[in-house]
């Protein structure tokens, strides 16, 4: 069955929901869609994160930004996350709907200079359900029609814990562990609807579950050339390490049939040979008084660190993204108009998908928007609402276009705490 077959099987359809966190016939290969970093705050402005540096707000992105959490506070961040698919090709469209928890993280101190950071973000998720029928005229003329059905679901996420420790004033190293854990399921069927010819035909399911359990490091850096009262400039770069996932993978192929049913003609466990690349990023962020703008770039070598299929017309490549993007508060201190408090946020990104199918590479290009609420005056603790709408794929080569719709609303919440304060009695 080749890419191609397989991606053109979308079946029209309404929007539908179910427990997938995701849905793409582009998951039928690798590891799944690779989720963008960052909590609701960065992704609202395109997700340009790597010199953010905040104390009221947990950078997932970069281990070095745990250092600037202040003395006696405590940062924590909820988010949650509703997704509308709409995919086409010629003949065909499909809708799908989608409702996530993700990033959950806190930071604290542990002594001074040094924070922690603690997370569970998602990694990647695998979601489709797809179908043809044998185009093959050899099996229609001897057989008849052969309906092949494939479905997949799964999701990996990410244990992140890390330290962040300014060496000296304005210069930060990090270094997290990072632990992927997930499993992912694919099934296939043929079921064979006998019109011509004779003899026994036999229907074949197959299941295969991949098991994820892998530990990995990433390493960053900011540096705050400026660092004025009106004016602050950090510039940061992070490693993430990459290698062989060592996935366990046990694969099941069943045989149905009136003389046999239910028997299991292949039982295989083996290890995969996917691999994680190495991903490189640097970016900066300009913060002044009422305005703040970002902008990284992001390499990955998943070309080399994986081998083409030739035979699913299957290859990977390595990714360059790009994120830009900023917000706007018009004024802080307004105490009288509630709307100019909240901060205003946009960006763009560009990214290229790690999967090259049927030799035809695509991209993705997305817009977002966001709002922060401030809960209080003081504007410690917000509530962030952010918008992603985008598109991805191509219908050139027997592909399918793509277009999404991404929600967030985020919970940022600042908390004093005097875990470290020696206490004095009289």
């Amino acid at each position: 069955m080749t890419v191609a077959t397989v991606v053109l099987s979308h079946q029209s359809a309404s929007a539908q929901s179910s427990s997938l966190n995701t849905y793409s016939p582009y998951t039928f290969y690798g590891i799944g869609d690779i989720h963008d970093e960052g909590i609701a705050v960065t992704r609202a402005m395109g997700g340009a994160s790597i010199g953010f540096r905040n104390p009221l707000y947990v950078n997932v992105t970069n281990p070095a930004s745990y250092s600037s959490v202040k003395s006696n506070s405590f940062l924590s961040n909820f988010d949650m996350e509703g997704q509308n698919f709409y995919a086409h090709t010629a003949s065909a469209k499909t809708s799908f709907n989608t409702f996530n928890v993700r990033d959950i993280a806190m930071s604290f101190p542990l002594i001074k200079n040094m924070g922690v950071g603690v997370s569970v973000t998602p990694y990647s998720s695998v979601g489709y359900r797809v179908q043809s029928y044998s185009q093959d005229p050899l099996v229609h003329a001897n057989i008849g029609q052969v309906l092949y059905a494939y479905s997949g679901s799964g999701d990996v996420t990410q244990f992140k814990v890390g330290l962040g420790y300014e060496v000296v004033k304005n210069l930060s190293l990090g270094a997290e562990v990072i632990y992927y854990h997930g499993l992912i399921e694919r099934t296939y069927n043929a079921l064979p609807t006998v019109i011509t010819g004779s003899g026994s035909y036999q229907s074949i399911s197959g299941l295969k579950s991949e098991a994820v359990n892998s530990f990995y490091g990433k390493f960053g850096v900011q540096w705050t050339p400026i660092a004025k009262s009106h004016t602050v400039l950090t510039v940061g770069a992070t490693y993430q390490m990459g290698g062989k996932m060592g996935n366990e993978v046990e694969n099941t192929v069943m045989q149905n049939s009136t003389l046999a049913p239910n028997l299991y003609v292949v039982d295989e466990v083996y290890t995969s040979t996917f691999s994680m690349p190495n991903v490189y990023a640097v970016g900066f962020y300009l913060h002044k008084d009422k305005y703040s703008i970002g902008a990284d770039y992001q390499f990955a070598d998943w070309g080399l660190r994986n081998e083409q299929d030739v035979t699913a017309t299957r290859s990977f490549r390595n990714t360059n993204t790009v994120r830009v993007g900023g917000q706007y508060t018009p004024n802080p201190g307004d105490v009288r108009h509630a709307l100019n408090r909240w901060t205003y946020r946009a960006g763009v990104k560009f990214s290229e998908y790690y999967i090259v199918l049927n030799d035809q590479p695509f991209n993705d290009v997305a817009l977002t928007f966001g709002v922060g609420i401030p809960l209080r005056m003081t504007g410690l603790s917000n509530i962030n609402l952010g918008l992603e709408m985008g598109q991805r794929g191509t219908t050139k080569a027997g592909l399918s276009k793509e277009n999404y719709l991404k929600f967030t609303i985020g919970f940022s919440l600042f908390g004093e705490d005097y875990w470290f304060v020696k206490m004095k009695y009289d």
